[in-house]
């Protein structure tokens, strides 16, 4: 893992965990397959989010693009 984007797999990570958590507790139902499905499209959410704000920072200047950064 790379130091600059440390913080943002982080962040990632803590808005997969604070949607999939919403939307277990706004569909009311606990059922597994309910938190499977619910699992898995958090997974994918926080996976999008991620690669949307690693975008936007690289755009905006905030992260070395990846052409710049040390494989």
């Amino acid at each position: 893992m790379s130091r600059p984007l440390l913080p943002l797999k982080a962040g990632a990570i803590v808005f997969t965990l604070l949607w999939t958590a919403w939307m277990m507790w706004w569909s009311g139902s606990f059922s597994s397959a309910n938190v499977v499905i619910l699992a898995l499209c958090g997974a994918a959410v926080g996976y999008l989010w991620y690669r949307a704000m690693r975008w936007q920072f690289e755009r905006m200047g905030m992260l070395p693009r990846r052409e710049d950064r040390p494989d």
